[in-house]
């Protein structure tokens, strides 16, 4: 258990990989995963909703830990969980999107006849499907290290499972590229950018969004919420995926070749103390996706980088929950959305 004042990095015990068990899972048969025929469906462009997967294999074998289920259980594996409570998640938190956006899947200035949409760590491919939606003529591909996406969709829509850390093997490029929620996923953000830049259209976009760390001005330093802010960060940076907002930074995507860099932050209201209406329901949409996910964030990180026990972890979430609940903190978490060009002439 995690006690005020005590070290984020010193448990009380360590933790162990003995809760470790692989589950097979069917795409087609469970919580709508999707179908995964070696060679997609093919239908006319605009008939509406038909599966159109590009993904090799019938069968995923996904590892439990600790009683979540995870894309891979490799020392060096991605975080966050795949499974039905986290896809359930990641759905109401593109709703929080929308309705932050007055309905707007993005901010970027995406051309009006756009060819190839890239949504990468699509997840639950809301986003993605939406842009088809949006944009019937263009391809829209989402890549994912996990196969959780719907097999009913838009006829346009791709998607691939694939890790993005690797060297990219698109054999085109595309006209807008999109990454949103992917804080302390990747080593290198520089090799991502970099990646990007080479796969875009000159004069294309990258919309890059991520939340920044929360704030609540009434909680006292010593708050759980406080705690696990600093153990995560701790376990992030001993991952050598840092949690936080320095990829957002001009300077990082200036280096990968980007121009025009530009960054808009909203202030996202934890739970319904604002009086508006509107932020009332974006506030009470992210205080959802923030409880249910403060055992998706912490739960493998804290475990494996601090080693901590799963109880210890679970613990700290009950308590940082009922922190959150209380609507005088007034807290709130800034939101970034940051775009930037690829030039027209990228010798320039």
């Amino acid at each position: 258990m995690t006690e005020r004042g005590q070290s984020a990095g010193t448990p009380s015990a360590g933790g162990d990989d003995d809760d470790t068990e692989m589950l097979e899972v069917d795409p087609g048969a469970e919580g709508g995963h999707q179908s995964e025929d070696t060679e997609p469906e093919t239908s006319d462009k605009n008939s509406g909703v038909t599966s159109t997967r590009s993904l090799v294999g019938s069968i995923l074998h996904y590892p439990v830990e600790n009683g979540r289920r995870y894309s891979d259980s490799g020392p060096d594996a991605y975080f966050m969980p795949n499974d039905e409570i986290e896809q359930t998640r990641l759905n109401v938190m593109h709703s929080m999107y929308l309705y932050l956006l007055d309905g707007q899947l993005s901010l970027a200035p995406v051309p009006p006849e756009p060819k190839k949409i890239l949504d990468v760590g699509t997840g639950t491919g809301e986003w993605a499907i939406g842009m088809a939606e949006t944009y019937p003529f263009a391809d829209v591909t989402g890549i994912d290290l996990s196969a959780i996406q719907p097999s009913a969709v838009p006829s346009n829509v791709f998607f691939e499972v694939d890790d993005i850390e690797q060297e990219w093997s698109f054999g085109a490029v595309f006209d807008f590229i999109h990454l949103r929620n992917l804080s302390g996923s990747f080593k290198s953000w520089s090799n991502i950018y970099k990646e990007c830049y080479r796969h875009l259209q000159p004069g294309a976009y990258l919309e890059v969004i991520d939340f920044d760390h929360m704030y609540a001005p009434k909680s006292s330093s010593d708050s759980y919420v406080y705690i696990m802010i600093a153990a995560m960060r701790e376990a992030a940076e001993k991952s050598g995926r840092e949690w936080g907002i320095g990829h957002l930074k001009r300077n990082v995507l200036e280096a990968a070749g980007f121009r025009e860099v530009t960054t808009k932050i909203f202030t996202v209201p934890v739970g319904t103390w604002p009086g508006d209406a509107t932020q009332k329901t974006i506030g009470k949409l992210w205080l959802i996706c923030l409880l249910e996910g403060l055992e998706a964030v912490s739960l493998r990180l804290l475990t494996r980088e601090l080693g901590w026990e799963a109880e210890q972890v679970r613990d700290l979430c009950r308590k940082v929950t009922l922190e959150l609940k209380d609507g005088n903190l007034q807290a709130s978490s800034p939101v970034h959305y940051v775009t930037a060009r690829k030039p027209l002439n990228p010798s320039q």
